[in-house]
């Protein structure tokens, strides 16, 4: 168990360096190209190359691990865990923002176990701060790194597991986008009994204007732009592994070999906890998950039961 602290969390950039990948970007006519050149300015040419070279030579200890920010949410860590070990990640890096419920002692088997590294972490709104605190710490530890939250679950759709589907791309690709499936409620207003991947089977049909969520290269990593993007010295590419330039929202995502299943309402009851525990992003002021708010978002269009293989062995 730590505390960390956000303020010795990056590679700081001088001002004179930031200008410097401003000016020098500019002169590349192609916006995705400019986009890497301005961040191998920034990072530091020789920098990049070392970080290029390690990402192709170094052994590391982990091929895949999960960093995410949370606050109150201990009944979810278990399901979510014992989930992502199922389709092969091997390590979690949990930075816990000021939980005061059961967090800790749902984690303690884990982290006993060595599967789960623990961090406490202090603040109001620091996700994206927390986010590139993760992926610093993990350059040494793990090939990949996948950066999302407890309501969000990545299912290998041709594949049996995450690493099969990794193992298509390059050791030089920084950061695979998948978009999110987005899933209702239901129906239910108060939470239900049992697993979240087996209560909510009724999803949005169309996700086409839904985010996306990253697995990154931790090593090619310059800064942090949200939660759905980072800054990177390399290729940013979608599941097909054609090249994309990096957003919160990328037009044309699919969703055949890969996607993230984002159980972003669940029931009423549990929406209206997370209205009154506060948000990560943007703090326990911040005026969120309300009747509007849900409503835009339980989207319960199409009967999806891809994941009951899974509640069947979680149940095991």
């Amino acid at each position: 168990m730590s505390n960390i602290d956000l303020t010795r969390s990056s590679h700081k950039i001088s001002k004179l360096r930031k200008l410097a990948a401003q000016t020098t970007s500019a002169l590349v006519p192609s916006r995705t190209a400019r986009n890497r050149v301005r961040n191998i300015v920034k990072f530091g040419p020789l920098r990049s190359a070392r970080a290029i070279w390690r990402a192709r030579h170094e052994r590391l200890p982990h091929y895949l691990c999960i960093a995410a920010v949370a606050r109150d949410e201990g009944r979810y860590f278990k399901e979510w865990i014992d989930y992502h070990l199922l389709v092969g990640v091997e390590k979690f890096f949990i930075y816990d923002n000021q939980s005061t419920d059961n967090t800790y002692e749902v984690l303690k088997p884990y982290i006993d176990a060595g599967i789960v590294e623990y961090h406490y972490v202090e603040g109001e709104g620091i996700q994206n701060q927390v986010n590139y605190y993760a992926v610093c710490h993990a350059r040494d530890k793990t090939k990949w790194l996948a950066v999302i939250d407890l309501d969000e679950f990545i299912m290998p759709v041709a594949d049996k597991t995450i690493p099969e589907f990794l193992r298509r791309f390059s050791p030089r690709t920084a950061q695979i986008f998948i978009r999110w499936c987005l899933y209702g409620s239901s129906g239910h207003v108060q939470r239900p009994a049992g697993l979240v991947i087996e209560n909510y089977k009724y999803r949005k049909r169309d996700n086409s204007n839904e985010a996306n969520k990253i697995i990154v290269n931790p090593r090619m990593v310059v800064g942090c732009v949200s939660a759905h993007a980072f800054e990177v010295i390399g290729r940013s590419v979608d599941e097909c592994n054609n090249t994309v330039a990096p957003s919160p929202v990328i037009p044309g995502l699919t969703q055949n070999i890969i996607r993230i299943n984002h159980y972003r309402c669940k029931s009423w009851q549990d929406s209206q906890e997370k209205h009154s525990k506060g948000d990560v992003l943007y703090g326990r002021d911040y005026v969120r998950y309300t009747r509007a708010d849900f409503d835009k978002f339980d989207t319960n269009d199409v009967y999806d039961d891809a994941m009951d293989k899974y509640a069947a062995q979680l149940k095991k």
